[in-house]
């Protein structure tokens, strides 16, 4: 009869709780009912120390859809590939030198004329030489860390300089909103938002890093998911004879 009525007890209590959120609420972690302040500095220290992940996911760049998959480390080592409007680009990076190679139909829709079928076919069991800016930057990992970090240098340390990053970082801080702690993958996290429409997702255990952003701009929004953080990054610099020569 004790066992029956505990039983019962504890039905009445937990329905008790989950109807007014409160085993919700018990159930958070700490880290999850810290402010948003606190929140995005953490991820920005946690971020801080990353030295290489992979990025997956989907933007809109100029109003094309491109689906991603790339893997940075350091020293410019990026390994990935792009696919856009049904065409597919693979790109290595190691330090200043890149290589792409697409198939037949990324180079007929940036060819101002037909290709012949020759030429395609090289082209495209081809890696080609890229030294344009935009493809080394698209595998230059401080550039996505850097959006991540939260210089506090408000206590008067760093210069003037520093100190002006500093409350500027910690006031961008101030307008983010604490949305809730959900479950991602198997690891609890918090979803935070800010007025101009961005999303991010923080692990609540630390190291705290950044997990997934969305965008919600139409004209360059996206989502990202950032995972497999400092691992070694391996890249295969292509043998000459794979590599076009005009």
């Amino acid at each position: 009869m004790r066992t029956t009525r505990a039983a019962a007890a504890l039905l009445v209590l937990t329905t008790l709780l989950s109807g007014c959120g409160a085993w919700e609420s018990f159930r958070m972690s700490d880290f999850a009912k810290e402010d948003g302040t606190t929140i995005v500095s953490a991820a920005g220290e946690a971020m801080g120390d990353v030295t290489s992940m992979r990025l997956t996911g989907q933007v809109v760049a100029r109003g094309n859809q491109i689906l991603l998959d790339l893997s940075m480390g350091p020293k410019g080592r990026c390994t990935g590939t792009l696919r856009s409007g049904g065409s597919h680009i693979a790109i290595r990076r190691v330090g200043a030198r890149a290589w792409i190679k697409g198939d037949e139909g990324l180079y007929n829709s940036v060819s101002e004329r037909p290709l012949p079928q020759q030429a395609l076919t090289r082209l495209s069991t081809s890696w080609i030489p890229a030294d344009d800016r935009r493809i080394l930057d698209m595998c230059e990992l401080d550039e996505y860390l850097e959006s991540f970090r939260v210089v506090s240098m408000v206590d008067g340390s760093g210069g003037k300089a520093a100190r002006k990053a500093g409350r500027e970082a910690a006031a961008g801080a101030s307008d983010v909103t604490v949305e809730a702690e959900e479950s991602v993958d198997g690891d609890r996290v918090v979803k935070l938002s800010a007025d101009t429409g961005e999303m991010v997702w923080v692990l609540s255990e630390a190291p705290h890093y950044v997990v997934r952003v969305e965008s919600a701009v139409a004209t360059d929004g996206g989502s990202l998911t950032l995972s497999e953080f400092n691992r070694e990054v391996r890249v295969e610099v292509p043998a000459p004879k794979d590599v076009f020569r005009p």
